[in-house]
């Protein structure tokens, strides 16, 4: 059964908000600082136009489509004035007309007047109810009668909106001519119809340039972030690889940074702009009814509950959701990688049935997940229209006493619809935020593991004499075992040494011990008779030329994995050492030679052609110490005896390490060290070794007899 590595992101807290993470998120915005404020000043006035657009509504209604005002008519200033400071609270708008004074105001404002005066008013027709204002045109009063308006003003007419739809019921009106009279509110129509549009309008501009800086800052952060984390696993000691799947690693580059993305660019953004405008309805609302407003607040303390809720348990669920598809993507890194072992041990079966308990593990998560989702938006669809509800009863009996205008009813629909918006969305705003906090946490965790150390301080470029010492090594990998043990011996410059042994018995240590590959426990390791941890480790591999076994090629051309894309290396020099390690013949063969293309791994290529691609790349950059790892163990004699050809060309003036198992290979080297168990059993030629026939004369029986 797979089991997962320590410290990947099952043993992380996935937690939705963490403070230092999102600072340390934010960080990577900072150069970008100047577009993040644009954006946010937009986000603002995005927010402010969404406000205005259910205001504006409300004034078209009650200033101009329903008549909400009436009429007190006075004709004692002295009455007028005592009546005004009676009634300080109510704004009146006062005219005067021929030593009689009008008072005009909001129908709303009638639950401050006492009802026995108004009765009183009424009484004396001195009250008008529903009034609408006209313009003081004789066609207009023409139109209407005599006795069906009051001239108020030597500009306005008031006349009763009941009396206009007498009027038109009874045919004395035509539709043209009533549209003739109010033909100055028809104009404020178009006057708010066009100031609807216009905030429209500006707030698809705000928008499109809100969405374009805040993207535009957002992908150049995570830019930034991907470059430094690609950069930072490069640096990564190979320890580290060993211990973490390849899969996981690309996750974080690519879905994790993505994840990261989304929040800044969408996610967080639309999440600011959603609590501005919730809040600013909440302030709407009381503003334009107070006590609809504290009737509509009533379902607020629910709505936060059911929040707290839902967070928390979807938290749980996601976090195992997350898990599940880190091991899907372990999953299938890993078996894809080894299609080819797959198919060739017939191992279908079995890997069909690990795969189907990992993906019903996800798929039993994701349903626990969907289960929540499921049962969360109904609720929030039931609450939104209980909202409603609560408008609708207690603002509709408000409009029935005269305590409440349309136009705010309406506004009140709108805005409470419009504050639902968001807390139904919330379920994927949470996937995103959760997502980007899960992948900030894993990738951080990743940048916060400890680098290998360059010592860039220390490098000199100068090139190596090539001579290798070991004094008292010891290597282990993990707790458990030594992998060396007390490694003694020196390598002159210019020696030719071969190391030879049981597969497991370090001899690959050894040469990534020179490398700096990996770090030793005891012992000390000399170069030129100083320690390598006095070298930077570029100087250190600038100076080892390493052939495997297995050689890696990179997509690209032939000539880019020969110079490894270093513009210092010129295609004379590239020819000159392909021809002097035997490639050149078969690179002329290609259809275009050295920028013929290289598939994935030189898949295209044969193990041979690979190797002797190899030996050139180590020539072009001319090291000091050259080794080669078990490079001909899988080689055709014909190929072989190019790689011979090139072997000796390259252990010219050269301190030069073989690793092979092939005997065949290494009977001219200066001397050979037979390793057995992590230690070194014997030393010498190969005639000396013979003659000692210990345990390289038995392995030189088992190739021979």
């Amino acid at each position: 059964m797979r089991q997962f590595m320590h410290g990947t992101e099952d043993d992380l807290k996935s937690r939705i908000y963490d403070k230092e993470l999102f600072r340390r998120l934010i960080a990577y915005l900072k150069p970008y600082l100047l577009l993040v404020v644009i954006s946010f000043l937009l986000l603002m006035m995005i927010a402010a136009a969404e406000l205005a657009m259910p205001y504006v509504t409300k004034l078209a209604v009650d200033e101009v489509i329903t008549s909400n005002q009436n009429l007190i008519i006075f004709d004692d200033s002295n009455d007028a004035e005592d009546f005004r400071e009676r009634y300080s609270r109510v704004r009146f708008k006062q005219f005067e007309y021929e030593d009689r004074i009008y008072f005009l105001f909001s129908n709303t404002r009638m639950n401050y007047f006492a009802p026995e005066e108004i009765a009183e008013l009424e009484n004396q027709a001195r009250f008008e109810k529903k009034i609408a204002l006209l313009e003081n045109k004789e066609s207009i009063k023409k139109l209407l009668g005599d006795d069906n308006f009051l001239v108020i003003s030597a500009d306005q007419i008031a006349v009763q909106t009941d009396v206009m739809q007498e009027l038109r019921d009874s045919g004395i009106l035509s539709a043209g001519e009533l549209r003739s009279i109010r033909s100055k509110d028809l104009h404020k129509l178009k006057i708010f119809g066009m100031i609807f549009f216009g905030i429209v309008v500006i707030q698809f501009i705000l928008t499109y340039f809100q969405i374009y800086t805040i993207n535009y800052a957002a992908q150049h952060a995570m830019y930034d972030l991907r470059m430094d984390l690609f950069q930072r696993l490069e640096k990564m000691p190979l320890s580290f690889f060993d211990k973490n799947p390849v899969g996981r690693l690309v996750t974080r580059i690519t879905n994790d940074i993505r994840a990261l993305d989304e929040m800044l660019s969408a996610g967080l953004i639309k999440l600011i702009q959603d609590i501005l405008v919730m809040i600013g309805i909440l302030v709407m609302m009381f503003i334009l009814n107070w006590k609809l407003a504290l009737v509509t607040y009533a379902i607020l303390p629910f709505l936060i509950i059911l929040l707290i809720v839902f967070k928390n348990k979807i938290r749980v669920v996601y976090r195992v959701v997350r898990k599940k598809i880190a091991a899907i993507n372990a999953t299938l890194s890993e078996d894809i990688s080894g299609v080819k072992i797959i198919q060739i041990f017939n191992q279908y079966n079995r890997k069909k049935r690990e795969f189907s308990r990992i993906n019903n593990e996800y798929y039993q998560a994701s349903l626990k997940q969907m289960r929540i989702y499921a049962s969360f938006r109904p609720v929030i669809h039931s609450t939104r229209r209980i909202a409603l509800a609560l408008i609708l009863w207690y603002g509709g009996g408000q409009i029935m006493q005269n305590l409440l205008t349309l136009g705010v009813f309406m506004a009140f629909f709108s805005y409470m619809d419009r504050f639902f918006e968001p807390i139904d969305q919330l379920s994927e705003k949470f996937n995103i935020l959760q997502a980007a906090m899960s992948g900030a946490e894993r990738i951080f965790d990743l940048k916060d593991k400890p680098i290998e150390d360059y010592q860039l301080e220390k490098k000199t470029g100068n090139r190596f004499r090539g001579e290798i010492e070991f004094r008292n090594v010891w290597l282990r990998y993990n707790d458990h075992e030594d992998v060396l043990k007390n490694i003694s011996f020196k390598i002159k410059s210019g020696e030719k040494v071969a190391l030879v042994g049981h597969t497991g018995s370090g001899k690959t240590s050894i040469i990534s011990l020179i490398s700096g590959l990996y770090p030793f426990q005891k012992g000390e390791i000399l170069i030129d008779g100083k320690s390598i941890r006095d070298y930077s480790l570029q100087d250190l591999r600038r100076n080892i030329g390493i052939v495997q076994q297995d050689v890696f090629l990179f997509t690209g051309t032939i000539r880019d994995n020969i110079a490894l894309n270093n513009s210092l290396i010129e295609d004379k020099e590239i020819r000159q050492v392909s021809r002097y390690v035997n490639v050149d013949e078969f690179i002329d063969s290609l259809p275009q030679q050295y920028e013929e293309p290289v598939m994935e791994r030189g898949a295209t290529f044969s193990v041979g052609q690979r190797q002797l691609i190899a030996f050139a790349r180590v020539l072009a950059y001319d090291p000091a110490i050259f080794v080669l790892d078990e490079a001909t163990s899988n080689i055709d004699t014909e190929t072989e005896i190019l790689i011979q050809d090139a072997l000796k060309k390259l252990m010219e003036n050269r301190t030069s390490i073989i690793i092979a198992h092939r005997l065949s290979t290494i009977q001219h080297v200066d001397r050979i060290i037979v390793m057995h168990k992590g230690e070194i059993r014997e030393e010498g030629s190969h005639q000396e070794l013979l003659a000692k026939e210990g345990l390289y004369y038995d392995l030189y029986r088992l190739q021979y007899t």
